[in-house]
């Protein structure tokens, strides 16, 4: 998926002010400004109406006041933006001011998002007891009951309304945040899990190349042994035709060549030294055998084919029987993990390039809860790969859309 480059209006205009706070600053001083003078020019014009065209002496202190007042609070209240103190200023100074009442809605929003009870209650008791002395000053003669319930009323209203505005913009502010963590916390982890999991990879491969260390230091054993013999025979027979030391000699060539072979795998799969001797004999083509037949008898259905090859021509390759063995070992081992009630085909099949080993079996449901679950790790099938690899063939594996989950394994 591509992104582009450009962003609407609106995303941009945002990370721009968010990336120049004196910006948005300025635009909110402006916007409160012009608002603050257009409210101020229209309760100028509806005193002049009212006093038929002059204002007493003290109502024109009350509007000199008030410009002065609205000012102030419209230039400080872009400055101030995440200053308590400074909206809690303007807040209060703001009572006293027609001009100042957008300043007023942006402090007392500000207040309102920091979501706490007490300093909401002291905002709405400062604006209502501010409106109403405000409001008595100016009209001495609304002192009657009801006008200082009506008056206190609608004070504590807006107040509550505009309290209500900033503790959903906090409220938001805070979500975000906390989903901003939850993303940032569950990618770490997703990285941290990623990380344990190649860590666990690389254990499994390194230990699945010790393993095979292990298995060619028996097969080239064996091979020395063979050169040893036949070349010993060579030493002190004299009575041999010539057919015969050839096919001697050959036979010693073979071994040698083998055991040069797995010699160079032996050391490209060990990574360390690995002073663990192997305590069981090296596998081969009988351990196939023997490994499906108890497999049988622990109860599990298994098919087993040669094709084009016998179990003889296999045993002919010490290094090819040795790794189909062992390659059968883990996915019967696999089988028994993960669908222990499930049938099984295994085949052998020679080609003209590879023998082939296939094996599939029906995926199983898995049934949840601590007694079906299967404790898989995923990694045998990773030392396959590699045992697979070092010996120049490949390995591939997965689910088939007939629903059954096939492994095959391709041995030069």
């Amino acid at each position: 998926m591509t992104h582009s480059s450009s962003s609407p209006p609106d995303q941009r205009q945002l990370r721009l002010l968010g990336d120049r706070p004196w910006l948005r600053a300025l635009l909110i001083c402006s916007c409160c400004m012009i608002l603050g003078a257009t409210a101020f020019l229209v309760w100028l014009g509806v005193e002049l109406d009212e006093n038929g065209g002059h204002l007493p002496a003290s109502i024109v202190l009350l509007v000199l006041l008030d410009a002065l007042i609205g000012v102030v609070a419209a230039v400080a209240v872009g400055p101030v933006r995440g200053s308590r103190l400074g909206n809690i200023v303007i807040t209060i100074a703001a009572v006293a001011s027609t001009w100042a009442l957008p300043a007023w809605i942006v402090s007392v929003v500000r207040l309102g998002s920091r979501r706490s009870f007490v300093l909401d209650s002291a905002v709405v008791l400062v604006t209502a007891v501010g409106g109403l002395g405000y409001t008595l000053i100016r009209e001495p003669s609304a002192t009657s009951l009801g006008d200082v319930l009506v008056i206190t009323l609608i004070s504590v209203a807006l107040t509550v309304v505009v309290l209500l505005w900033g503790r959903v913009r906090g409220t938001r502010s805070a979500l975000v945040d906390a989903l901003l963590e939850q993303a940032k916390s569950a990618e770490e982890a997703q990285r941290a899990t990623a990380l344990m999991r190649e860590a666990g990879i690389a254990q499994a491969r390194a230990e699945e190349r010790s393993a095979i260390a292990r298995d060619m230091h028996d097969g080239i054993s064996h091979q020395l042994a063979i050169v040893a013999m036949h070349a010993g025979a060579l030493s002190y027979r004299t009575d041999l035709t010539t057919d015969q030391q050839r096919s001697t000699a050959s036979t010693v060539r073979g071994a040698a060549a083998d055991a040069n072979v797995m010699l160079r795998e032996a050391l490209t799969a060990l990574r360390e030294t690995d002073d663990v001797r192997p305590t069981s004999p090296l596998p081969d083509t009988s351990s196939l055998e023997r490994m499906v037949e108890n497999a049988r008898t622990a109860g599990h259905d298994i098919s087993f084919e040669w094709k084009n090859i016998t179990e003889a021509e296999l045993a002919q390759s010490p290094r090819r029987a040795m790794t189909l063995a062992r390659i059968t070992e883990e996915l019967l081992m696999n089988l028994r993990k993960h669908a222990p009630q499930a049938p099984a085909s295994i085949r052998i099949e020679n080609t003209t390039d590879a023998v082939i080993l296939q094996v599939s079996n029906p995926i199983v449901p898995v049934l949840h809860g601590p007694t079906h679950a299967a404790l898989g790790t995923g990694l045998g099938l990773i030392g396959v790969t590699e045992r697979a690899a070092l010996l120049g063939g490949a390995a591939r594996y997965g689910a088939t859309d007939l629903g059954t989950f096939d492994v095959e394994v391709r041995l030069p």
